[in-house]
């Protein structure tokens, strides 16, 4: 636990970023006011149905919250309190406010003020361009899933080209599934669309409710249909279409699909030695990532120039302690790993 002119800032070992015992981060702690969520992954909704519970007030983008409220998290409307990026609330003597964090639809980091002037930056998940850098914070917490020095992706700015383009290539050959966590599927979806990749996506239930509520908030998500209905079996039928499934559905994929020869694609960030690398003529793992790489970290940091960095160790393990340690001998720059 960091002690700075703001009060106390830790990080748990549930994951809860918790300032001056009023506020919680991605994670529950028992007696705080308020719990924030930055975005809709697991590892950031920890303890929500505790949250909801306990504290007076829960803290999102309004696009996280309907993606929540979509996928089966019901935050009562008493506590839910829809804060857009900029606006400044307080919370007793704290001032905080949610601004853009380029990851997953919605998401968002958390910036505190506090009534003397102390300033409290957490990146959240995040990457390169599209997140807003603050100079000069007191306290940076920060993200450092790919905190090793070898963990980078050259191309990874690259990707909202490569990708579609792969997508569109491997129609030709046949109906595309795509393999992947929330929030990246809808993501990805909102650009291959943005690139003008035009054919039918199918999605499961939760999956589809997500994408729809894009679509309430403006986003273009073109034909989408639910995997069970009739439109989605006749698309099947067509074989010209796009798949998505959860990660793990991976290892059950199989290579012919309602008769067609199909093309699997996995996204996962943990592909470093190229955009992409066939497995076979029909299986293919893509560098795609919506965390920084080792070097985006390292870019913001250095643009953020704070006082203090306390890498979040809850998530990054290992490579947050390295981070950290490469912070402090590489830049001289004051920072920690907890918990």
């Amino acid at each position: 636990m960091e002690e700075c002119r703001c009060g106390r800032v830790d990080i748990d070992s549930t994951g809860a970023i918790v300032v001056a015992d009023l506020l919680s981060v991605d994670g529950h702690r028992r007696g705080v006011i308020a719990r924030a969520t930055t975005h809709i992954h697991q590892d950031h909704i920890r303890g929500l149905k505790r949250s909801i519970r306990e504290a007076a007030m829960h803290i999102a983008s309004p696009l996280t919250h309907d993606l929540l409220s979509a996928y089966g998290h019901h935050i009562p409307y008493y506590r839910r309190v829809d804060v857009s990026y900029g606006t400044k609330i307080s919370i007793e003597d704290l001032y905080v406010k949610l601004l853009p964090a380029n990851h997953v639809p919605g998401a968002a980091e958390v910036y505190v003020e506090t009534s003397n002037g102390a300033t409290i930056l957490y990146t959240g998940d995040f990457k390169l361009p599209g997140t807003e850098i603050v100079e000069g914070v007191d306290v940076l917490v920060m993200d450092a899933t790919y905190g090793m020095p070898e963990w980078r992706r050259p191309w990874q700015q690259e990707m909202e080209y490569i990708l579609p383009d792969l997508v569109d290539d491997s129609l030709s050959k046949g109906p595309v599934h795509i393999y992947a966590y929330n929030g990246k599927i809808e993501e990805v979806v909102l650009l291959l669309r943005r690139m003008n990749v035009v054919t039918p996506i199918i999605v499961d239930g939760k999956r589809f409710r997500g994408l729809k509520t894009l679509e309430r908030h403006g986003y273009k998500i073109g034909e989408v249909l639910y995997s069970g209905s009739q439109e989605a079996l006749e698309v099947k039928r067509d074989g010209w279409y796009i798949e998505f499934h959860g990660f793990y559905e991976w290892r059950r994929r199989r290579s012919t699909v309602n008769g067609s020869k199909a093309v699997h694609m996995l996204l996962t960030g943990w592909e470093f030695r190229a955009p992409y690398n066939w497995l076979t003529s029909r299986e293919v793992v893509v560098s795609f990532s919506d965390h920084a790489d080792f070097t985006q970290l390292v870019d913001y940091v250095l643009q953020t120039k704070p006082r203090l960095v306390i890498v979040d160790a809850s998530r990054g393990g290992t490579a947050a302690r390295v981070f950290s340690e490469y912070l402090k001998q590489r830049y001289g720059i004051r920072a920690y790993a907890y918990p």
